[in-house]
């Protein structure tokens, strides 16, 4: 049979066998003469952090020693009238901090950029979907809005542009940006109060029809209503 070296509980085991455990620290371990003790790591612990600490200490102890040995550098080659080394020294150091720079400037850079178009591309088309859409279909209609705005710098101030189809600045304005979805049979679902179906406006042309069609009464009153309808007709 064979025997866990250590177990949470004495349930279900003979007696026989329990006899061979003994408990330690909340659980019940084989009793063996002569097993090496675990190792104490914590000292190994220490040591890695004391070396860690060392490690980054070192390197800040390089960095000074290597700006030390450039500056005495510069300035032996300053006394000895080298120019030329000395130029080419300024110009090394010169292009390495620039480049430095410069990337923390284009990660600065795309920052800004993004948090600007969330505030305006961003806000802008959520308030447009959530105008637009029926509740519960914003989130649907967003990306789709999202496509069809920019931003741009107008006048040194952020503004909302709106796109073509082909994502090219366009002249269109945000009212007929929303009418052009309200009116866009494709999102005539998520649309409140859409046009696209063409209910209302058949509606409207049937009332129109009957209005028109319905010229009764006295004869006078024939008369001016066709009058009122085909001004460049002649009556008389």
């Amino acid at each position: 049979m064979t025997l866990k070296f250590q177990l949470d509980t004495l349930e279900g085991v003979d007696e026989t066998t329990q006899a061979m455990y003994v408990e330690k620290d909340g659980k019940y371990v084989l009793n063996i003469e002569g097993l090496p003790q675990p190792e104490d790591v914590s000292g190994l612990k220490n040591q890695m952090q004391t070396l860690l600490a060392e490690a980054k200490e070192a390197k800040r102890l390089k960095k000074e020693a290597e700006d030390l040995a450039q500056t005495e550098r510069e300035e032996a080659l300053r006394k000895s009238g080298n120019v030329e080394e000395l130029e080419k020294s300024w110009s090394e150091k010169y292009s390495k901090r620039e480049a430095e720079l410069n990337g923390l400037l284009e990660q600065e850079r795309g920052t800004l950029t993004t948090q600007i178009r969330e505030l305006t591309v961003g806000r802008t088309a959520t308030d447009i979907a959530t105008t637009l859409a029926i509740p519960g279909s914003a989130k649907a209609l967003l990306p789709h809005i999202e496509r069809r705005l920019s931003v741009e710098q107008r006048d040194g101030k952020p503004a909302v542009v709106v796109l073509d189809q082909a994502g090219k600045l366009s002249a269109t304005t945000l009212d007929e940006l929303k009418a052009e979805f309200m009116n866009d049979p494709a999102f005539g679902p998520l649309i409140a109060g859409s046009k696209a179906s063409g209910g209302g406006a058949g509606g409207a042309g049937k009332g129109g029809g009957a209005a028109k069609g319905n010229i009764g009464g006295t004869k006078m009153e024939r008369t001016a209503a066709i009058a009122s309808q085909f001004p460049d007709l002649p009556l008389n």
